[in-house]
């Protein structure tokens, strides 16, 4: 069976869908020697998500992430006909939107509905192309993977969607992360100019990463007096929102020198700003997975997040819920974990075993079985 996969919406910068398709790739070139992989590759991420083996073929097209509706062109009409140019059994599309009118049983990654859930949090035109596509992908696609139950429920309610045409596979831990030790404490704080002591939250700047009311949690807790607030993750949507909250919450108060903004950290640096954190706080109001709760369990930091959509069931029993929208809630669960060293140890412990629930192997596993599934029915 012959397998195509779309890469054009993946971004050269890995993160997201894009961390999600490489892992994944890797995974079942590892585990499938059978099934044909055809890779449609932009010239400019070919570096980034082409696989060496001998059952995966890379078909770099000459287009770029920069020209955005030439891109989208491409994805639409000239992909169905590479796919019959290259005898493509199955299409597999792993960031969202696939082509439409494929001449192939075509099946589709959806990581999460944001777009419908939170719809002020993307500008007008970016909104109505993602909802008007998601629905075109959802309706014409044999079979929709998603990444969380959660995500499921969303799919099933906004795309109506019927449970029968939906697989729930997990992401799994970036093994990167688990397999780099970092960098020395001192260089990290040298570097990054952060205290001993420090809070830490990972993930962009937009609205929905509800930043503003972690900031004024992590001000009204006494108990993180002593703590710096480390924020790493790039500028987005809600970064204005971010810098007027920092400005108002710092009159009369050092809160100011005390927050510290990271754009980007190297997997090296990032591990380290995991392994010597205090917690983890990841209250965001909606998520279709949350690898930072992955990547933190994973590195023995402790988790606050949210009681709502897929981060209670990732986090499971290894993290301290609390409601996004209550920061009276937030400050009273960052107040007894900064605290309470035996609860911090007992999380600790319990995120250590809930992480060996989250392999890309794993995940792999279930999209080639239901590959081969399909292939029956050719």
């Amino acid at each position: 069976m012959r397998i195509g996969v779309n890469t054009f919406p993946l971004h050269r910068r890995i993160t997201g869908a894009g961390r999600f398709t490489k892992n994944l790739l890797r995974a079942l070139s590892e585990i499938d020697r059978e099934n044909e992989y055809i890779l449609f590759l932009r010239k400019d991420n070919a570096g980034y998500y082409s696989i060496k083996s001998d059952n995966f073929t890379n078909v770099v097209c000459d287009i770029t992430r920069k020209f955005r509706l030439r891109r989208i062109f491409y994805e639409h009409f000239i992909l169905p006909r590479l796919s019959r140019k290259h005898d493509v059994d199955v299409f597999w599309s792993p960031s969202d939107i696939a082509p439409f009118r494929l001449p192939c049983i075509s099946t589709v990654t959806i990581h999460d509905l944001k777009r419908f859930v939170l719809p002020y949090e993307f500008p007008f035109l970016e909104r109505h192309y993602f909802r008007m596509f998601l629905k075109t992908t959802a309706k014409n696609a044999n079979l929709i993977f998603t990444v969380s139950q959660s995500s499921g429920k969303d799919i099933m309610k906004y795309l109506d969607i019927p449970a029968d045409r939906i697989i729930v596979a997990h992401n799994g831990l970036d093994p990167s992360i688990s397999e780099e030790e970092g960098i020395p404490f001192d260089s990290l704080k040298r570097i990054h100019g952060i205290s001993s002591k420090y809070i830490l939250f990972v993930g962009q700047m937009i609205r929905s990463k509800n930043v503003p009311r972690m900031i004024r949690a992590f001000k009204r807790c006494r108990e993180a007096d002593e703590y710096d607030f480390v924020l790493v993750g790039q500028t987005g949507a809600g970064w204005n929102e971010i810098e007027h909250t920092i400005k108002k919450e710092a009159y009369n108060s050092n809160l100011r020198e005390r927050i510290h903004h990271i754009k980007w950290a190297t997997t090296e640096h990032l591990v380290s700003l995991y392994k010597h954190a205090a917690v983890l706080f990841y209250a965001s109001l909606y998520e279709g997975f949350g690898f930072p709760i992955v990547e933190a369990m994973a590195c023995g930091l402790p988790v606050i997040t949210s009681n709502r959509s897929s981060m209670p069931e990732v986090a499971g029993e290894a993290s301290v819920l609390v409601d996004p929208n209550d920061e009276g809630s937030m400050v009273q669960a960052l107040s007894n974990l900064l605290a309470d060293e035996d609860k911090r140890k007992n999380l600790i412990k319990r995120g250590y075993e809930r992480v060996k629930l989250f392999s890309w192997e794993n995940t792999a596993r279930k999209y080639l079985a239901v590959f081969n599934r399909l292939k029956k029915s050719l």
